[in-house]
């Protein structure tokens, strides 16, 4: 079949675009087709252009400068492991689409999540890309392992979320609370709990990016925290956003041979996990 991927993959995060590789590797090994659908509205474009665009961006001009150079180590990440299409900025561009795959599949991560729902593209105007109205009825719509990435979904964004999640033929979700909130939307077609793409391939996973689980870990603790730092005493490796940024590579391999890992990252979380590094 030929299948179309739609997720976060654009994201600055080394997670996001991890799973993004690891459903695609894993269905082409079941003989598919795949691409990724490059779908990425310009407002999260990491660019000078972007700074210009927006000057209350200098107040942070450091941060962003950092950003910026992370991007840069993703993106070739990307262009090296990606299968992806030609970009696309808006949902209406995707159309053209509609009747371009066999499947199409949203997800992983937090791509349900309702601040995409309610401003995706720009601010204050809701968005149904990643609910894939813009697919043709031919095309199989499917949400896999899709995050809401809460509890319980807020009212605002609720009443999109309730018109658009019907056009779903199935979801499956990586919490056990998505399932409550597809119930409590009356969503009665196909539902699952499913793992995260990242972990299907399981340890080879690594290897497939020539990374190496060594037997023996070093003797430092490794700490990635999003948005905030905790400081700890010893020898800690600190691969959160406020150091130089490393590549998607040197990531991994710091967290694989750390004798422990405190993270507040779900991805963090999974790395650890595969390499069998006790974490926090």
């Amino acid at each position: 079949m030929k299948i179309g991927i739609l997720t976060f993959h654009w994201a600055t995060n080394y997670g996001a675009v991890l799973q993004c590789y690891a459903l695609q590797k894993y269905l082409e090994e079941l003989g598919h087709n795949v691409e990724i659908i490059n779908y990425k509205p310009s407002r999260y474009d990491i660019s000078l252009w972007s700074l210009i665009r927006s000057p209350r961006l200098l107040l942070n001009w450091k941060s962003y400068k950092l950003k910026y150079a992370k991007e840069q180590k993703l993106e070739t990440f990307r262009q090296k492991y990606l299968n992806c299409t030609k970009r696309y900025y808006t949902n209406d561009e995707l159309s053209i689409l509609s009747d371009s795959y066999d499947v199409v599949l949203s997800g992983s991560d937090q791509i349900l999540n309702s601040f995409y729902t309610l401003q995706g593209e720009r601010r204050y105007k809701p968005t149904s890309t990643y609910y894939l109205t813009f697919a043709g009825n031919k095309t199989r719509k499917i949400g896999y392992a899709v995050s809401f990435g809460c509890e319980s979904y807020p009212e605002e964004a609720k009443q999109y979320m309730e018109n658009w999640i019907h056009n779903f033929d199935a979801i499956s979700v990586r919490e056990k609370t998505g399932l409550d909130i597809l119930k409590n939307v009356k969503y009665n077609k196909d539902t699952q709990l499913v793992p995260d793409p990242t972990l299907l391939l399981g340890k080879q996973f690594f290897k497939l990016i020539g990374v190496d689980i060594p037997d023996t870990k070093k003797d430092y603790l490794c700490v990635y925290m999003l948005r905030w730092r905790c400081e700890f005493d010893g020898n800690v490796q600190y691969i959160d956003d406020e150091n130089n940024p490393l590549t998607m590579e040197q990531w991994l391999i710091t967290i694989a041979n750390a004798r422990a890992l405190i993270t507040n990252s779900y991805h963090g979380m999974i790395m650890a996990i595969l390499a069998h590094v006790p974490f926090v």
